[in-house]
């Protein structure tokens, strides 16, 4: 068992990936065994060499990929089908997940459902070594695990690797493990270290040797019994200048109290600081075995025959687990069947009875349709845009799905083709069930033919439609990088391929150069004989003009159904050929002799100088400028000397001159949340906490710790305010700041940094500072919001990154601990009396996790500042920062106090806990942790603890004086106020700044997020210019007679302005997040943010459209003068305006991503249906008529636009004589309108209802935002 170690971006990660064959991209040199087998590269192993590594190999991902409404024994029995080979009989595959749930200890929650972000499961550890179960289900000779222990606390984390470690010695396998902050006894169970430093190997041997090994090169390792070797070795990884040695004394401005018989530990300061090729150069010096030399490897055994794993069996289970996942689904089955419904009602009340075609259906006069037989075309197409379109909110289900896949097509458990076949099949049944609901609503309602073979016939027809629309959405989802790119894309698509279906542009009247395009668009096949089959039994001529009209004169409607059968199933191999794994990009790199010279003759240097054993006190006359203080790159830690001797004159000198000491006091904290009864569906209350009592005193840093689901998250936001009472939850008790309750200037005055890095990735450092500055400070100049983010930056140690982008996981920025540490400087930089901190460590190795935490300290100190953490699994050194400790146990305190005298409260009868300090890596933080999870003997329960601590002479002193110690609070802070020159507190607003300048300093950095992140910007402009050289293409100069093309023109130019901003939608979750975290902290308000929601994708929209109307306009042969031109921009501006404004309404209103995306196209197609295209206005019932299609703003787009290219055209509507009666050009157009309802109508009138719909919209938005909030605390 070896662990994989460094620090922060020092390779982990990579090298995991590349040993375990998962790169894919990137340049590589070196050679790679398996069994002694030279594998070279993962690019030069053979097939049958990949198969079988993969099938012999775990990788057991950061992350936990689940189904989340499966159960623990269905996920693990899924996982067994699909990875062991066909010679498992089933009562064998029940045995191996047994074993596995009983060697990972899961057997509590072996019939609990997994759970995922929006239904509750299992619990942060079982969920890990469910994880590693998935992987190790087939018992694979090789496992590697990536952090399986970050987020989880000290017990949890020992459960966890100890399974893994019985894993090990069960089967004799190998397990390669990176890790972050082990602690000792975690650390105890590898038997191998292999240690990185800036992409460099700097050991590698036994784990028991490590510390001696640095030790022996120069650096001191003081107190062995006192510390976690793994966090010597991070340090050392790390180029930090120090080892340490038990407590903390006064080290520049870090100061802590001692506990007595404390005085004689302190820091061990060490001068000796290498940089990490030097220490690779020192190790490589030290190797006795030549690696590179083949001939020093034993012989190599035959190489297994890989057993061919059954594709058909595969298939079957992957379909049995699909079909499971889907009909637990409950609420994406009820979205689909709601949506379907309403669509269903809606379209057979728009088109109630309309469906059966009273002649005439031509007119002769007009030589275009009657409305009778306009309105029976327009079902049909209108049930093919639905079927199309249905299938959007599938796009993120069908990503999660791909991620799923990936990982297990990885780990050899299938092959693409099963996963292809059980897709193809899996969605199936609910498509088919929910079209039966939608098809069977519409034909009857809108009076189509009572026929059998037509209903038949319109059923299958209209189904294969949607079943190859699915197959669509699946091959955009499998070619696109994430779910955005595939919803940007959608639109393009459904375009190009609706508007060739002889609808919306006549089939004769395709320009030349298009003319390919009809014959490979489905609809057009499709809707050629819904068409042919609604008409086939009329006789009348004119039903033959009609169908002739359209180019459907010849056709036989059966033709349609072999036609659309073999295109299907054509689209389905797209999606199979999409899903293939792609051709590795990782390039082969030969030698690297020239380094390996260079840090030989290094090493060489290096051995020959007189290496300093001692480990003298840093003092200030130390040398800063011999310690590297970071990687230009950013990959090594950046923290240097000087951020840990900071002067604290230097800090208070720059605060604000009203800022105060706080002490808060709470007392009889109590939480609980209304859960269903499972028995009688009764409500009941489950107790989260129960009667807290504890104080935060001002200059100190309190930790706030207990095992998994102790409440530790849930205290922490009832004391910051975090937790508002509701229905479902019952609270009680009282939290005093400075003896009063929580006032809005006391607000002001505190701070919350949440467990999640939530920035504005396309912002630099000091850029994301210095907005947060303009923000939170109340009544500052340039000059000192400059200064104070000076001051922050250097106070947390950024000061070198201030021009780095933050990025994300798919752009590259700052590192996991700078990204910590930035959230800390956001949250202060108002240098705030109290901060809060949610898990501050959580993800960092031990040596960040220390620079991160003495950056907290320093807060505390140089401030005088409260500060309260939740922590999981601090290191010794972390630990010795915390001035106190407040311990929780299933919502109780277990102690509360002083954490020099935890451990000595525990061992004191009749706990009597035992802990031995000397031991080696002794930690007291795991030791609480342990005790308060019932892992530590005499194993007491909670309640237990809990009693003992209420009943101790330090809680009874306590809870006696407390009233005296709240008047002594009121008291010295009347003093503090009065000496601060006599002046009365100032009355504050409700936020720091004022409404002005919250909205201008919002817009500027949403202007300013934009600019710097042209990607986007870029694609969208393109995505533009494409569709209208695409519509300019095929709409290319019209015939004045081309009245059908023209209308069509109009009408979907409106529907892609409209459905390309359905793109926005997980861009505004993804600022949800951020919004909710800076309202919490009262930075600003629902309106500041409503106000500038759209302040910088407006602009973009404009200029969009600006694009697509340039380039599209004098292509189509629409009228040449300006002024037309610029009505038919602002129309197309407007109406994709409205789009925009109405797809943030759907996103504010919804929960997640994908209830937003099921809703949109579901209600989208209320406004396309009374727009006037897809049914004449006159042709809808009258009590509809007169209201539905004034609130479509569609409507009025498509209005605007119509009346603008027809209205006194006299090119369209020449003045002809009959009869010796002279039809003049605007009797024409007034008829003409008539049939669409525009008549009496003036093209401007579009212009005030637009602007009053978008006005809707945003009203509609802002009291979403006011009063659905859906953050999760």
């Amino acid at each position: 068992m070896t662990a994989l170690m460094g620090p922060s971006g020092a390779g982990k990660s990579t090298l995991l990936d590349l040993i375990a064959n998962r790169k894919s991209a990137g340049k590589l040199s070196g050679t790679i065994t398996f069994d002694n087998v030279p594998f070279h590269t993962p690019l030069q192993r053979t097939p049958s060499q990949n198969t079988t590594f993969a099938r012999r190999v775990a990788y057991v991902k950061q992350d936990d990929l689940h189904i989340g409404s499966l159960t623990v024994r269905e996920t693990l029995t899924f996982a067994a089908r699909l990875r062991l080979d066909d010679s498992f009989s089933p009562s064998d595959i029940d045995a191996s997940v047994d074993s596995v749930i009983d060697m990972l200890n899961l057997s509590k929650v072996v019939d609990s459902v997994v759970g995922d972000s929006f239904n509750k499961g299992i619990s942060g550890g079982q969920l890990k070594r469910l994880s590693i179960g998935v992987e190790a289900i087939s018992f694979p000779s090789l496992i590697f695990l990536d952090e399986p222990t970050s987020g989880l606390d000290s017990a949890i984390a020992l459960e966890v690797m100890t399974s893994v470690r019985k894993l090990v010695e069960g089967g004799r396998r190998t397990v390669v493990c990176t890790i972050h902050q082990p602690s000792d006894k975690v650390f105890g169970l590898f038997d191998n270290l292999l240690l990185l430093s800036a992409g460099r190997n700097i050991y590698a041997g036994p784990v028991k040797s490590a510390a001696r090994y640095f030790t022996s090169i120069g650096y001191t390792y003081a107190n062995p019994n006192n510390l976690n070797p793994a966090d010597f070795i991070i340090s050392v990884a790390g180029g930090l200048p120090f080892s340490f040695s038990g407590k903390v004394t006064k080290t520049g401005s870090l100061t802590l109290p001692l506990a007595d018989g404390d005085k004689d530990k302190s820091f061990g300061w060490s001068s000796v600081v290498r940089s990490p090729k030097t220490l690779a150069a020192l190790f490589k010096s030290t190797l006795r075995l030549d690696i590179d030399d083949p001939q020093s490897l034993p012989n190599p055994p035959n190489p297994p025959t890989p057993q061919f794993y059954g594709v058909l069996k595969r298939t079957k289970c992957l379909i049995s687990r699909g079909l499971l996942a889907n009909t637990r689904n409950k609420p994406y089955l009820r979205a689909q069947i709601l949506k379907n419904l309403i669509v269903g009602i809606l379209s057979g009340v728009i088109f109630f009875q309309a469906g059966k075609m009273d002649s005439p259906v031509w007119d002769v006069a007009e030589n275009f349709p009657t409305p009778s037989g306009y309105n029976v075309v327009s079902i049909m197409y209108f049930a093919l845009l639905y079927s199309i379109t249905g299938n959007l909110q599938a796009i993120p289900l069908l990503f999660q799905s791909k991620l799923l896949f990936e990982r297990e097509r990885a780990s050899g458990a299938y092959t693409t083709v099963s996963h292809w076949m059980a897709e193809s099949v899996v969605h199936v049944p609910l498509i088919i069930a929910t079209h039966f609901l939608f098809s069977n609503l519409t034909y009857w309602l809108v009076g189509l033919p009572p026929s059998l073979p037509t209903y038949t016939y319109m059923f299958v027809a209209t189904l294969l439609v949607n079943l190859t629309s699915f197959s669509f959405s699946q091959l955009l989802s499998t070619l696109s990088p994430s779910p955005s790119v595939a919803l940007a894309l959608f639109p393009i698509t459904f375009m190009f391929l609706s508007n060739f279906s002889g609808f919306t542009i006549l089939l004769s009247n395709v320009p030349t150069l298009w003319s390919w395009a009809p014959y490979i668009s489905f609809p057009r096949w499709a809707y050629e004989g819904l068409v042919v089959q609604a008409m086939r039994d009329k006789q009348p001529p004119e039903y033959m003009i009609l169908l002739e009209y359209f180019g459907f004169g010849d056709w036989e409607s059966q033709n349609s159904l072999l036609i659309l059968g073999p295109y299907m199933v054509g689209v389905s191999l797209c999606v199979l050929w999409a899903s293939l794994p792609r051709r590795s990009r990782l390039e082969v790199m030969e030698g690297g002799e020239e380094e390996e010279e260079e840090e030989e003759e290094e090493a060489e240097e290096v051995g020959n100088q007189n290496l300093n054993l001692s480990t003298p006190l840093l003092d200030e006359t130390f040398d800063q400028k011999d310690l590297p203080l970071g990687d230009p790159a950013g990959r090594q830690g950046s923290w240097g000397v000087k951020d840990f001797k900071r002067s604290s004159s230097e800090a208070s000198a720059q605060n604000d001159n009203d800022d105060q000491t706080v002490d808060v006091t709470f007392s009889e904290i109590s939480y609980a949340v209304k859960v269903k009864n499972g028995s009688n569906g009764d409500d009941n209350f489950l107790s989260i906490l129960n009667g807290i009592n504890g104080r935060l005193p001002s200059s100190t840093l309190t930790a706030l710790m207990g095992a998994s689901g102790a409440g530790k998250s849930t205290l922490l936001d009832l004391l910051a305010g975090r937790k508002k009472k509701d229905k479902n939850t019952l609270m009680g008790g009282s939290v005093l700041f400075n003896g009063a309750p929580r006032s809005r200037s006391m607000e002001q005055k505190s701070a919350y940094v949440t467990q999640d890095n939530v920035h504005l990735e396309s912002l630099t450092v000091g850029q994301t500072i210095a907005f947060a500055a303009e923000l939170r400070m109340e009544n500052s100049t340039k000059e000192k919001r400059t200064a104070r983010c000076s001051l922050i930056a250097s106070l947390l140690g950024l000061t070198s990154h201030l021009a780095t982008p933050v990025g994300s996981p798919s752009s590259r920025g700052i590192s996991g601990g700078q990204l910590k540490r930035l959230s800390i400087a956001v949250e202060i930089v108002n240098l705030p009396s109290v901060i809060f901190l949610d898990e501050p460590t959580t993800g960092l190795d031990s040596a960040i996790a220390f620079e991160v935490m003495a950056a907290v300290r320093n807060l505390a100190d140089e401030g005088k500042r409260t500060v309260v953490a939740t922590i999981h699994q601090p290191s010794p050194a972390t630990f010795e920062l915390f001035d106190n400790l407040i311990l929780l146990g299933e919502g109780r305190t277990l102690y509360a106090g002083p954490r020099s005298m935890a451990v000595k409260w525990f061992a004191t009868p009749p706990l009597n806990y035992s802990f031995d300090s000397n031991k080696m890596g002794a930690n007291e933080a795991d030791f609480v942790v342990s005790v308060a999870g019932g892992y530590e003997e005499p194993k007491l329960n909670v309640l237990s603890l809990a009693k003992e601590w209420a009943k101790s002479d330090v809680n009874v002193e306590f809870l006696d004086g407390l009233e005296e110690v709240v008047r002594g609070d009121v008291e010295r802070a009347a003093e503090e106020q009065a000496k601060r020159n006599n002046i009365a507190l100032v009355k504050r607003g409700k936020y720091p700044t004022s409404m002005i300048k919250q909205m201008r300093t919002l817009a500027r950095r949403q202007m300013l997020k934009t600019i710097q992140n042209l990607k986007p910007i870029k694609a969208s402009i393109l995505r533009h210019v494409v569709v209208a050289l695409f519509y300019g293409g095929i709409y290319n100069n019209l015939e004045p007679t081309d009245l059908l093309e023209r209308s069509s023109l109009c009408f979907f130019t409106c529907m892609f302005v409209v459905m390309g901003h359905q793109q926005n939608i997980p861009v505004v979750f993804e600022e949800r997040l951020l919004f909710y975290r800076e309202r919490a902290a009262k930075v600003y308000g629902d309106f500041s943010y409503f106000i500038t929601g759209g302040v910088a994708i407006f602009p973009l929209t404009v200029i969009n459209c600006g694009v697509f109307s340039a380039t599209l306009y004098f292509m189509t042969g629409f009228r040449k003068d300006l002024s037309s031109f610029l009505f038919f921009f602002l129309m197309v501006s407007c109406v994709s305006a409205c789009g925009l404004f109405y797809c943030q309404l759907l996103a504010v209103l919804s929960p997640n991503v994908q209830a937003a995306i099921t809703l949109f196209p579901a209600t989208l197609f209320f406004f396309i249906s009374f727009a006037g295209y897809i049914i004449f206005i006159p042709s809808l019932p009258e009590w509809l008529s007169d209201w539905a299609p004034s609130i479509s703003f569609v409507r009025w787009g498509f209005q605007g636009l119509m009346i603008n290219e027809f209205k006194d055209n006299a090119k369209i509507f020449p003045p002809y004589t009959i009869t010796h009666h002279q039809v003049t050009t605007q009797e024409q157009y007034e008829n003409f309108a008539e049939t669409y309802g525009f008549e009496n109508y003036d093209k401007w009138f579009s212009f005030p209802v637009l602007v009053m719909n978008m006005l809707v919209f945003r009203v509609l938005t802002f009291f979403a935002l006011r009063h659905f909030k859906y953050e999760k605390r």
